[in-house]
């Protein structure tokens, strides 16, 4: 798409896009929340455009379609999303900035809930991306390691256990479910990890790579080892006191 001129995603599609999964970012009116992962599908049209009267079941056919998810981690994010937001029935996107349901505080790309409020904000910080990207060790790409690097050190500024169990979980499993979509699976030729340049168009234009196609399933087992290999860098890195292992 070459121009974008202001236009209304009010019925849940794109009249500039028709029913093509195009990218086309959110629109005056549109609903969305502090996941890259859910905006984008709904930038691409897999998700309704506006973010809204969305379902467990139209969650769990969108990362499908659009990511190559398995069907037992998209019945996960689903069914057991929609449990935790407390949220029966049609939900939009803006909801899952409720704070300390799904949300959560010490994310790595979005700042927390202010003050008495009950909505965290839904939009990236661009330093607190920056800092993110700066957190991978060879400047090209990031790693589990890489991610538990950030995490320890975005953790590290509250000065306390900021997250319990239940969020610090979701935490590592969001970051461990990208690193399976994107990972450029490639470690003979030094490419073990997402490449930074996708990392950030994803992140903060919140837009699939040009030309994309999910290139094979990610899984709710490998999910679960990846962010058990980020908690164990996480716990190494704070018994040694360092995030400097670069």
């Amino acid at each position: 798409m070459t121009s974008l001129s202001p236009h209304s995603h009010a019925n849940g599609t794109c009249p500039m896009t028709g029913q093509s999964h195009e990218w086309c970012p959110a629109q005056a009116g549109d609903s969305r929340a502090p996941c890259p992962a859910l905006n984008t599908l709904a930038n691409h049209g897999y998700l309704p455009r506006d973010g809204r009267r969305i379902s467990a079941a139209t969650i769990i056919h969108a990362v499908q379609e659009g990511y190559g998810i398995s069907k037992p981690l998209a019945f996960v994010l689903g069914y057991g999303g929609q449990l935790v937001l407390g949220q029966a029935g049609e939900f939009s996107l803006g909801d899952l900035a409720r704070h300390n349901r799904i949300e959560h505080n010490a994310s790595l790309v979005h700042d927390d809930a202010q003050g008495r409020h009950e909505y965290a904000p839904s939009a990236p910080d661009d330093v607190m991306l920056k800092a993110l990207l700066d957190d991978s060790r060879d400047g090209r790409y990031m790693t589990a390691r890489d991610v538990a690097r950030a995490r320890v050190r975005r953790e590290a500024t509250y000065g306390s256990a900021v997250l319990d169990s239940f969020h610090a979980e979701i935490a590592r499993g969001e970051m461990a479910i990208v690193l399976g979509l994107f990972d450029a699976r490639n470690p003979g030729k030094g490419e073990d990890g997402v490449p930074l340049a996708m990392l950030k168009g994803w992140l903060h234009d919140e837009r699939l790579p040009e030309g994309w196609k999910p290139g094979r399933t990610t899984g709710l087992w490998e999910t679960i080892e990846r962010s058990a290999e980020i908690r164990k860098a996480m716990d190494e890195m704070r018994r040694n006191d360092s995030t400097t292992d670069r």
